[in-house]
């Protein structure tokens, strides 16, 4: 299988489940106009949970998502990039490394942002079918295909 097909595959899985682990609240609030991938508030995870880095967030990552990706200049620059880029790497199995840990006895979470779900990572994608991604989630559409 090709590097793009079998990301968009880990990609549709992450979609999926989302759509069988997000609450229907959470659904709802799935609204592309004001999507922003850059934004922990806008952003898929952001708009589910109210904030990408939440302890919500976190559980739903541990529940849907099986890759993910990162690019040899920081995610950053991902903006727009081909799939079929060199520096996008994907496919690296998801082991909750897009978390850390603050070793308080509180437990808290953070994003280190060093790597992205292959979700996260699609929707930086150029020609990415964002709008079709919410759309589907939050039952607008029953189908979807990257």
């Amino acid at each position: 299988m090709s590097k793009v097909k079998e990301f968009k595959k880990d990609v549709m899985h992450e979609i999926n489940m989302l759509k069988t682990h997000a609450t229907s609240e959470e659904k709802a609030r799935l609204n592309f106009a004001v999507f922003d991938y850059e934004s922990a508030y806008n952003c898929i995870y952001g708009q589910l949970t109210g904030k990408c880095t939440s302890k919500r967030a976190k559980q739903l990552m541990d529940l849907c998502c099986i890759s993910v990706v990162t690019s040899e200049s920081r995610f950053l620059k991902l903006k727009n990039i081909s799939i079929s880029n060199k520096e996008f790497i994907v496919n690296v199995e998801y082991k909750g490394q897009t978390w850390g840990d603050d070793g308080s006895w509180r437990g808290y979470f953070f994003r280190t942002y060093e790597q992205l779900s292959a979700l996260e990572g699609y929707i930086y994608c150029k020609g990415a079918k964002n709008k079709k991604i919410i759309d589907y989630i939050n039952g607008t559409t029953s189908t979807l295909t990257l």
